[in-house]
């Protein structure tokens, strides 16, 4: 003979596969809550802040407005901070091209010694004390161009 289920046992698994139904649907109702929750939390939290930046711009404005000497400053200060940014900023970068510069070595300091060498004065020598060095296309020869600077105009002749 098969196992029988009372009438009492079996309404009371139909009872409670209908609560862990309802508990199950309560769950997730309450999940998707909490989501929509954080949602508009989060809205509202950016909402907030546009109001309360659009609320400064407001009150700088009015307060631009009453007080002309206060906002004259503030402007001055935003520009003195802006250009001691902009100074820094300069400075630093002065000073690494200057240590870049220096860990680079003397390129001039070789291609001097080099011509020094060329022309027979020692290295060590002052620039005054060795002989000046003529440049590309220097010769002792000067040529003339023009008679007395006038050319053939009259106008432009000198008075003698």
């Amino acid at each position: 003979m098969p196992l029988r289920k009372s009438k009492a046992t079996k309404a009371k698994v139909a009872v409670t596969d209908q609560v862990s139904d309802r508990t199950d649907d309560l769950v997730a109702a309450l999940d998707a809550a909490k989501e929509a929750l954080a949602r508009a939390s989060a809205a509202a939290s950016r909402k907030g802040a546009e109001l309360g930046k659009e609320a400064t711009r407001a009150a700088d404005k009015a307060a631009d407005k009453l007080m002309p000497e206060r906002a004259r400053q503030r402007r001055r200060e935003a520009a003195r901070r802006r250009n001691r940014r902009l100074l820094a900023g300069a400075a630093g970068l002065g000073g690494l091209l200057l240590v870049l510069s220096r860990l680079g070595g003397g390129k001039g300091d070789e291609l001097r010694q080099d011509m020094a060498r060329q022309a027979g004065t020692p290295d060590d020598a002052p620039r005054w004390d060795r002989p000046a060095e003529p440049g590309p296309g220097a010769s002792a020869e000067v040529t003339q161009l023009h008679g007395n600077g006038a050319g053939g105009d009259p106008a432009r002749t000198p008075p003698s």
